[in-house]
């Protein structure tokens, strides 16, 4: 099977369409006209790096678009298309990549993205590059951020880090359910991204760690973000280990694709009333300060910089 045939075979046909996709598969470029801002977002997955070598296609598919699509949440956009570049070992495992576009194709329907192109190759080693494009009137911006302003987060962070020995080595280790799902099928925040517009300030999806991508927040804004560590949301399976292990996988373990937003203490209740509309939790964990642009945590009354704050993709 060459190139073509594979396309053909496997990435072909799907269901959907946009309106603003003039054209899509089967030419050199697409083609996009839209109405309204679009945003944009690359991710790359490398197969030893972003998941285990031994993963299985359908589980490569949602390690790959789940946390690409979590980067239009943190904007508050709503999905539009994405590309997929897909290079794969040779010889092609057919058992592989059927698993893999299958989950792809039930995503996309899903989420209501159309695959709009892309390109596949033979490598070393199985990379999937996919790029997001959504749409938005006000996107959330990291550098939003004003002095007193609450930071939150959603959802239950440190889960998918506490689950990693049991995904790399599940011979030897094991994991509650919600950390497993946590870290294979992370859920993309995208009706709260946009539901955010107009009662955040400023938003970052958590991917390397809460610490560290507050800490994004926090220098794009030139503030300092405190982030009290009685505050954290801890999921209930959480109980019964050692306090200093839990807040290290809240705050550095990073994969957990939650938002980190902040607001105006005024915006309290209308953000307490989107958490109960949506059923999804929202914590308010600290506070923006003047500084110089780093998130601190105050711990057993002391606030420190953390010399270890997340995921490091070099």
């Amino acid at each position: 099977m060459n190139e073509f045939e594979l396309i053909e075979h496997y990435f072909r046909g799907w269901c959907g369409a946009h309106p603003d996709l003039i054209l899509g598969q089967g030419d050199d470029c697409l083609i996009w006209h839209p109405r309204r801002a679009t945003v944009m977002s690359i991710d790359t997955a490398v197969a030893g790096r972003h998941f285990p070598e031994a993963a299985t296609g359908a589980q490569a598919a949602q390690r790959a678009f789940l946390p690409a699509l979590s980067d239009l949440a943190a904007m508050g956009a709503e999905p539009a298309f994405f590309t997929l570049a897909l290079t794969l070992p040779s010889p092609i495992d057919h058992n592989w990549l059927e698993a893999f576009a299958s989950r792809l194709r039930e995503l996309s329907e899903f989420y209501g993205l159309v695959l709009a192109g892309g390109d596949t190759t033979s490598g070393p080693a199985r990379v999937i590059s996919l790029q997001m494009h959504g749409l938005v009137d006000a996107p959330l911006l990291r550098n939003g951020v004003q002095p007193n302003d609450d930071l939150w987060v959603s959802g239950f962070p440190g889960r998918a880090a506490a689950a990693l020995p049991a995904v790399l080595n599940p011979a030897r280790a094991s994991a509650p359910a919600d950390w497993l799902a946590a870290y294979w099928s992370p859920e993309p925040r995208l009706e709260l991204g946009q539901r955010l517009v107009g009662l955040a300030s400023a938003a970052i999806d958590v991917s390397d760690g809460l610490a560290a991508d507050c800490g994004h927040l926090a220098k794009a804004s030139g503030l300092t973000l405190l982030i009290d560590s009685d505050t954290l949301p801890q999921a209930p399976s959480f109980r019964g280990y050692p306090e200093e292990e839990v807040l290290s996988w809240i705050l550095t373990g990073g994969d957990d694709y939650e938002l980190a937003f902040t607001a105006a203490p005024s915006q309290r209740e209308a953000i307490a009333a989107l958490a109960a509309t949506l059923n999804v939790p929202l914590t308010r964990i600290g506070q923006a300060q003047t500084g110089d642009g780093q998130a601190l945590i105050r711990h057993n009354g002391k606030t420190h910089a953390l010399s270890e704050t997340g995921f490091q993709h070099f």
